[in-house]
C-alpha cells in the first residue's frame, strides 16, 4: 500500500482538493477531502458518500459527527469524501452529466484516469482515498421524493472470514436491517476485491421535513460512532442491537404499474420495521387527471416494511415500497 498525502498529517483535521480534470466552463472539477486524525495509533476508517447528487443528508449528519469527535481521545484516523460526485450534486441529480459512457459513480470503480469524467473521479478517490483505509462506508441515503429507509448493504460475494468482517461492521451501525446485496462496481466492491471490509448504509432521504430529518440525522450520528468502536477508534463497546437479517431472495419491491399520484399509507419513520401481513393495502396510486384510482399497491406475503415513500407524484415502475420477506428473513441477536 503506497502513502497517501495526507498520511503524515498530525492530530487535528486537515481539508484539502483532489484535482481531477479542467471543465469547459474553465473550471477545476475537485473533490473534497477532510482528514480526521487522533492521537493515538488506530486504523484508517474511510467515508465515501453524495456519489449520487441528490442524496445529501449523510454529508450533514457526518459533518455534525466530524465536528463532535474529540481528536485527543481518537485512535486512528477518518477520510471523509463529503461530496464524491460534485458534477452530479450540482444538477441535483442521480448521474454524472456528461455525453458518454457510464456516468453512475455508483458502478465504476476503480474508474480509469484516462475515461470519462465519472470514471476520473472514481480513479481519483481510488488512488487517494481507497487504496489507504483499513475499512470503509460507502455512504447512501434517498434522492428526492422522500424516501424513508435504514438498513446497511454488505456483499454477497465475498469469502466467508472476509463476510463475516462486514457483517459485523454492519451490524455495528444499528440499523433495523441487514441486506446481504450486490453492489458490482461500487466502492466497496473494489475494496472488498482486495480484502479490505466495506459496507453501504442506506439511510433516510431528501427533504422529509425537520422531525423525519433529525430523526435519521441522530441515526446516522450513533451509527457511526457505533462503527469506529467496533474498530477501536473508540472507547466504548459496539453495538449489535436486535436486527433483520435479509437477502437479495427475500427482497421484494412494490412499484406501480401507471404513473400518478401515489397516496402512501407508510409515511413515519417508525413505521419500518413494521411485519406487514400478505395482502394489507400499502398505497394507491390516483390519476390526477380523471382523478380515477389506477392501482392499489398491496403487499405480496407476510413481510417487513424496509422501504416506503411519501405520498407525491410517481412515475410508473417507480420504487414505492419494499419488504424483506417473513419466510426468508432471520432475526440477528
Amino acid at each position: 500500500m503506497s502513502t497517501a498525502p495526507w498520511a503524515e498529517q498530525k492530530q487535528g483535521r486537515y481539508f484539502t482538493r483532489i484535482d481531477v480534470t479542467t471543465m469547459l466552463n474553465g473550471a477545476t472539477l475537485s473533490v473534497p477531502l477532510h482528514v480526521v486524525t487522533g492521537a493515538h495509533p488506530g486504523p484508517t476508517f474511510g467515508i465515501v458518500t453524495n456519489t449520487h447528487g441528490d442524496e445529501f443528508l449523510p454529508t450533514i449528519a457526518i459533518r455534525e459527527f466530524v465536528s463532535g469527535l474529540d481528536t485527543a481521545s481518537l485512535k486512528g484516523r477518518l477520510v471523509v469524501v463529503p461530496v464524491a460526485n460534485p458534477m452530479a450534486t450540482a444538477g441535483f441529480g442521480r448521474l454524472t452529466p456528461e455525453q458518454h459512457g457510464r456516468t453512475d459513480l455508483h458502478e465504476v470503480y476503480p474508474g480509469n484516469a484516462r475515461g470519462n469524467t465519472t470514471q476520473m473521479i472514481a480513479a481519483a478517490i481510488t488512488e487517494n482515498v481507497l487504496n489507504h483505509v483499513d475499512a470503509l462506508i460507502d455512504f447512501h441515503s434517498g434522492g428526492s421524493g422522500g424516501r424513508l429507509q435504514a438498513r446497511v448493504d454488505y456483499n454477497t460475494r465475498t469469502g466467508d472470514e472476509l463476510k463475516a468482517k462486514n457483517l459485523a461492521l454492519a451490524r455495528a451501525f444499528g440499523a433495523p436491517f441487514v441486506h446481504q446485496n450486490e453492489f458490482a462496481g461500487a466502492a466497496s466492491h473494489y475494496l472488498n476485491g482486495r480484502g479490505v471490509p466495506a459496507v453501504n448504509p442506506e439511510v433516510g432521504g431528501s427533504y422529509l421535513g425537520p422531525v423525519t430529518t433529525r430523526y435519521y440525522t441522530r441515526a446516522m450520528i450513533d451509527g457511526l460512532r457505533g462503527m469506529l468502536r467496533h474498530l477501536g477508534m473508540l472507547e466504548g463497546a459496539g453495538r449489535s442491537p436486535r436486527q433483520i437479517h435479509f437477502d437479495l431472495k427475500a427482497r421484494r419491491e412494490i412499484r406501480p404499474k401507471h404513473s400518478g399520484y401515489l397516496v402512501s399509507h407508510y409515511e413515519q419513520a417508525e413505521e419500518l420495521g413494521q411485519l406487514i401481513k400478505g395482502g394489507t393495502k400499502l398505497g394507491e396510486v390516483i390519476d390526477i387527471y380523471s382523478y380515477k384510482v389506477l392501482e392499489e399497491l398491496v403487499a405480496p406475503f407476510d413481510g417487513y416494511l424496509f422501504f416506503s415513500r411519501y405520498s407525491g407524484v410517481v412515475g410508473g415502475g417507480t420504487q414505492a415500497f419494499a419488504l424483506a420477506e417473513a419466510a426468508r428473513s432471520t432475526w440477528l441477536e
